[in-house]
């Protein structure tokens, strides 16, 4: 045995502190998974594998293995997919600055960067020697030993999968032991018949007067799953459920390809005793009102959904949760949206940092932008939350100056400040070549330079089109800017007999549209300042 080990070459230890690396983090998995990961995404999967690597690197380590550390490689990326697809959605809070998603982020970096360490090792050892001094080779034993360490590790991942690891003995309650502090029967809600219609055409103050005057029985918050995503930003949806049996709420986001700036008002009911009289807790949304006025009952048969199942669950503060497709666009399509909840606890104060909020200009209208907002509510629960479920006044971008702007939720308002400034244009008259179809249409233009926002726009005079472009750098003979997908160009300035003027040179631009790309090549354009 001593000579084996002195025999051991630089590739044997790096999967030796692989399995170290994996023992730790398997245990800390172990230990700590129920309250780290994201709701819904308990499981001890991820740790088991670790730890049957683990054991299967220490034994490898002793009872040398052809293909040992390639095998380790394997089990360890095994784990490493496990975790990464059981975790990641914890991150979608950090990014957004919400709780919904709820888990120790802090955690779950630490699990994945120890089982990224475990995987990097014994990948990194398959290119380096096991031994100092090639060993006799035995094919025979080397296949039955690595078969038998084999079957143990798929015997032992095998048989825990059936282990119940769902967070439904450990995390959800029990509905039979839940005491509902308000109760409303399918039978007697009177809002159950009610069409989408009818509920829209109450009043919008008479709504929200119901959490004025303290009938609110329990509410809901929540935001898409996939809100962490690049192309897909955080839009909330807020349900309040009334101790009448009514249900109200609003889905709100930011200018995206899915929140459109736009608030879009949701009616229903709710009821947590069914027609048997059995505890069955529901939220049924009956339909959407947009800005405009108009309602659209849900669609079931697109995908939306109309009832909405709501479990007990320990989440934080959150005592119910649940998920649901929500349509969008006039139903064209759905988005998948997590919502949690408890009874209702109005807020108690907010806490509001503006020390990233960018400056304003004259003629601005006010965008949240980095604002980061802490409530706590009146059962001492607290959540960072999202900026656009805020109310703003006292914003105004007629004049320059430091501003005072309130900012309330739920009856809680802070008073913060906001910079203002003079907005610097430039507007020149001229002709633009822009691109329609395979080629280019000359037209009469505008070309407007925004000094301020670092912005250029060239809309046609007639409103047939309109191109814009970022300005990478600006001076007093020369403004440097991308146009419509083009690469920097330089805009020359000059002034002669008082006359200001600007020639966009020769350029091609790329449009890239849905299936094709188009390039299209811009002659030089002349414009006159207005």
């Amino acid at each position: 045995m001593l000579e084996r080990l002195k025999n051991k070459a630089i590739g044997s230890y790096f999967c030796l502190a692989a399995a170290l690396v994996a023992l730790v983090t398997g245990i800390c998995f172990l230990m700590t998974q129920e309250v780290a990961a994201p709701l819904g995404h308990t499981g001890t999967m991820p740790g088991v594998v670790l730890l049957v690597g683990a054991v299967i690197s220490i034994v490898m380590f002793f009872v040398p293995v052809r293909f040992g550390a390639f095998i380790q490689a394997v089990i360890y990326n095994v784990a490493l997919y496990l975790v990464v697809v059981q975790l990641y959605f914890v991150f979608a809070d950090v990014i957004n600055h919400v709780t919904f998603a709820g888990g120790n982020p802090t955690l779950c970096v630490f699990y994945m960067a120890g089982t990224f360490v475990a995987a990097l090792l014994c990948v990194i050892a398959c290119f380096m020697k096991q031994t100092k001094v090639e060993e006799e080779v035995k094919p025979a034993k080397d296949f039955a030993t690595g078969g038998v360490l084999a079957a143990i590790a798929c015997a032992a991942i095998f048989g825990l999968s059936f282990v119940d690891v769902a967070p439904a003995t450990e995390v959800l309650a029990s509905s039979s032991d839940v005491e509902d502090p308000y109760s409303m029967n399918l039978s007697d809600n009177s809002f159950a018949g009610k069409s989408i219609e009818e509920l829209a055409a109450i009043s919008r103050d008479d709504w929200e007067a119901k959490e004025a005057n303290g009938e609110i029985a329990y509410f809901f918050e929540g935001q898409y799953t996939e809100g962490f995503s690049t192309i897909v930003d955080p839009a909330c949806l807020d349900m309040y459920c009334a101790v009448d049996g009514s249900m109200y709420g609003t889905f709100s986001g930011p200018t995206t390809s899915v929140g459109g700036g736009q608030v879009m008002y949701v009616y229903g009911y709710w009821y947590n005793h069914d027609e048997n009289g059995d505890r069955n807790f529901v939220v049924h949304i009956t339909g959407t009102q947009d800005s405009t006025g108009a309602t659209r009952a849900v669609n079931v048969e697109g995908g939306e959904d109309a009832d909405v199942f709501i479990f007990d669950t320990e989440h934080g503060d959150y005592t119910l949760e649940a998920s649901l497709s929500f349509g969008l666009s006039g139903g064209m399509f759905t988005r998948n949206i997590n919502i949690y909840g408890m009874p209702y606890a109005a807020a108690q104060s907010i806490a509001i940092d503006s020390s990233k909020l960018r400056t304003f200009y004259t003629g601005d209208a006010f965008d949240a932008g980095e604002l980061v907002v802490t409530a706590v509510r009146a059962n001492g629960s607290e959540e960072s939350i999202w900026n656009g479920r805020l109310n703003y006044d006292g914003f105004d971008s007629a004049t320059t100056g430091t501003k005072k702007v309130t900012g309330s939720f739920l009856g809680q308002s802070q008073e913060f400040e906001v910079k203002v400034e003079q907005l610097v244009t430039e507007s020149f008259a001229g002709s633009y070549e822009f691109g329609a179809g395979e080629s280019t249409v000359a037209a009469d233009a505008i070309l407007l330079i925004d000094y301020s926002h670092k912005t250029i726009t060239i809309a046609a005079l007639d409103g047939s089109a309109a191109i814009t472009g970022t300005i990478v750098n600006a001076t007093d003979s020369a403004v440097t800017a991308t146009l419509n997908g083009s690469q920097p160009v330089e805009i020359a300035l000059s002034e002669e007999e008082g006359v200001k003027s600007a020639v966009i040179p020769a350029h091609d631009e790329v449009v890239i549209g849905w299936t094709a790309t188009t390039t299209y090549s811009i002659g030089e354009c002349s414009f006159t300042l207005q």
